[in-house]
């Protein structure tokens, strides 16, 4: 038989799963790595560790299923997006890569929203402007770190980097940095007055060629396969944005079908035929289906900060996860007099906002906590979901994927706010398992992308939305939004 290898790369943890051209799953391995932050704001890793750690979980993963890498057809990736991974003329790291959720450049973000810059660069990147993009980096390094920014040869996303370990190939996969905010999303190509316009006209000279998501990138090479275990000459291809790989693991080909993801991020996305002109300023990119954009909305706003909570008032211990659970089902979608706001990492609605708890009062115990906890991440989830309905209506089912799907109440509430049915994607490893897809593809197995969905539909469990729930919900939805907008105006010190 043949089998396809996808990579799944995190802001920390990475993995690599085999699987057969039907998307039939062989075996996952996955290793956390260390994220790095020698200052406040900052999230790196250590990109030569970061190969390391690839190169030991696919050995671990071919080792395990007992397949031999002969039959191995085929490599690709799925990755977060945004963040840094330059190398120099010699491809060698130029410093320590940039993970997505760093925030380092806020003060320069926070700069360019009061001159207007973000609203001046939208038509030509259509993208929000956000503190872990390429163009929000390298502009603090040409501040912070000059000799370092000189030394860049190419301008990497994590999966282009490390593709480039394994091939030997510089080049930049077209569903990643379409999203740079260095890239014309009309005419499909890098842009030269976006860098001027973000103060790194030099950028022009550090891009990478771009390919696409299916295109053959080059071959392992002799010395990436005596240090993964691959066979030599097995062909790698382009791969994908996480954003995507959700997506193309929830079979969504078309405008009806949202995906959407609950994890680290809070993400909602559709896919269109072409850009929609709009007042708000939706974040497109270039699908792996040619011709196709995808348009998304997201925030790190979601179940990390429920971890969070967990971690460090529970002592991480996960079978709580039951109780929280039966706490929340108790609860039964009723209007709450508590309010958090999940803005430990980031927020979507003011850059000035941080995590809260408002509203707690004596007779409140755990159980109204750990509901307003739920609820909050789901209202900031429906910010971004209901922004995406009303740009496309013809959404007739919403597919989720995500940690938090484990949950039955917190799908089912997932399912009253949104008021649509919601289809829980019972796949464990989307990324690792897309990122295969994307191999096969590549690799000929399938004409295309569609054909690939189309042979490879996920199965589903779905959450009917309950009208009485979802009134409750809306109107405390509703007192969430006052009360970040409130905060909002609040300063904090520096």
């Amino acid at each position: 038989m043949a089998y396809f290898l996808g990579i799944d790369i995190g802001g920390t943890v990475t993995k690599a799963g085999l699987y057969s051209a039907d998307g039939c799953e062989v075996g996952v391995v996955e290793q956390d790595g260390e994220m790095l932050s020698s200052q406040p704001g900052f999230s790196e890793r250590d990109m030569n560790a970061l190969w390391s750690s690839v190169c030991q979980v696919v050995k671990q993963v071919i080792a395990s299923s007992a397949i031999q890498p002969a039959d191995i057809r085929g490599v690709s990736f799925s990755s977060h997006g945004k963040g840094l991974y330059a190398i120099d003329q010699h491809g060698k790291p130029v410093r320590n890569g940039i993970i997505s959720s760093d925030t380092r450049a806020l003060s320069l973000v926070q700069q360019w929203c009061e001159q207007g810059l973000d609203r001046h660069t939208y038509q030509r990147g259509l993208q929000q402007l956000w503190t872990g993009h390429p163009v929000s980096l390298l502009h603090w390094l040409k501040q912070h770190e000059p000799a370092n920014y000189d030394r860049i040869a190419a301008v990497l996303m994590v999966h282009d980097y490390v593709r480039f370990c394994m091939t030997g190939e510089i080049a930049a996969e077209i569903t990643n940095i379409s999203g740079s905010n260095l890239y014309n999303q009309h005419t499909r190509s890098y842009d030269a007055s976006l860098m001027a316009d973000f103060g790194i006209p030099e950028a022009e000279g550090k891009t990478a060629p771009v390919i696409g998501s299916s295109e053959q990138a080059g071959v392992v090479t002799a010395s990436a396969a005596a240090a993964c275990g691959l066979l030599a000459g097995t062909p790698v291809y382009g791969g994908l944005f996480d954003v995507v790989a959700s997506a193309v693991c929830s079979g969504v080909s078309d405008e009806k079908t949202l995906s959407a993801v609950a994890g680290t991020w809070s993400i909602a996305t559709c896919v269109t035929d072409q850009v929609i002109a709009a007042d708000h300023p939706y974040v497109w990119g270039s699908y792996c289906i040619p011709g196709k954009y995808f348009v998304h909305e997201g925030s790190p706003t979601s179940a990390a900060n429920l971890n969070w909570f967990m971690r460090h008032f529970w002592g991480n211990d996960r079978s709580l996860y039951t109780q929280f659970d039966q706490w929340v089902k108790q609860n039964n979608g009723k209007p709450s007099d508590i309010v958090f706001l999940p803005y430990l990492f980031g927020s979507n609605l003011n850059l000035n906002l941080s995590g809260s708890l408002v509203g707690m009062r004596g007779h409140h115990g755990m159980p109204d906590v750990v509901n307003a906890i739920y609820q909050g991440i789901v209202f900031s989830h429906l910010l971004h979901q209901d922004r995406i309905l009303k740009l496309n209506p013809h959404v007739e089912r919403i597919r989720i994927t995500g940690g938090p799907t484990h949950s039955e109440p917190w799908m089912q509430m997932f399912a009253d706010g949104g008021n649509i049915p919601l289809e829980v994607v019972d796949i464990q490893q989307c990324g690792c398992r897309a990122a295969a897809l994307c191999a096969a593809v590549g690799a000929g197995y399938y004409a295309d992308f569609s054909e690939a969905m189309a042979a490879t539909q996920p199965a589903v469990r779905t959450f009917i939305p309950q009208s009485t729930s979802n009134q409750n919900l809306r109107q405390q939805m509703a007192r969430y939004i006052n009360v970040a907008e409130a905060l909002s105006e609040v300063e904090y010190a520096k």
